[in-house]
């Protein structure tokens, strides 16, 4: 696991690595391969993110945020802010190359 020292600055590639092992509990595969993160802000050491859930309505939500909080901050973010957006729906099409290979070898018809 990659963490900052007090004087580094965050970069993009450590918010995504924390992201890819975040996993929505329903679905084995983790939010970044599920593209559930719409939008993905890093300033310092300060991140912003806009993500959405697999289905309007889902209950796991605030566990899946408070997660993101954790891990982010374990790689050494400071602020963690996750607001859940609904505009686009998900949809299969918003998959990483990663996420339709873990899907497919699940079985599903991605």
């Amino acid at each position: 696991m990659s963490t900052t020292a007090d004087s580094e600055i965050l970069t993009r590639e450590q918010v995504i690595q924390g992201l890819q092992t975040v996993f929505d509990p329903e679905i084995p595969v983790n939010v970044w391969d599920l593209g559930l993160i719409y939008d993905l802000q890093v300033q310092g050491n300060d991140v912003a993110i806009k993500m959405t859930l697999t289905a309007v309505g889902c209950p796991i939500g605030p566990q899946i945020a408070s997660e993101i909080e954790n891990k982010l901050q374990s790689f050494g973010a400071e602020k963690v802010a996750v607001e859940f957006v609904w505009s686009p729906p998900w949809s299969s099409a918003r998959l990483t190359e990663d996420g339709k290979i873990a899907l497919q070898s699940m079985g599903y018809p991605v």
